[in-house]
């Protein structure tokens, strides 16, 4: 993050990108749309709500064996 980005509103989002990254969803069941996840950063005096959505790409073709 080199700085740019706060460590405290990492620590409350990287579970849920974490999670994102794997094809999971931590909202599943909470929300209409399990792609989508909601963290909160608890600084108390500057909250920041963070709105993560996972993009699901299509598997790649298998790849050929021998060539």
């Amino acid at each position: 993050m080199n700085g740019h980005f706060c460590g405290e509103a990492w620590d409350a989002i990287s579970r849920y990108v974490y999670t994102a990254l794997q094809r999971g969803s931590i909202m599943h069941g909470w929300a209409k749309d399990e792609r989508m996840m909601i963290a909160c950063c608890n600084d108390g005096t500057r909250p920041v709500v963070f709105k993560i959505e996972r993009i699901d790409l299509p598997d790649p073709p298998p790849r050929k064996k021998g060539g």
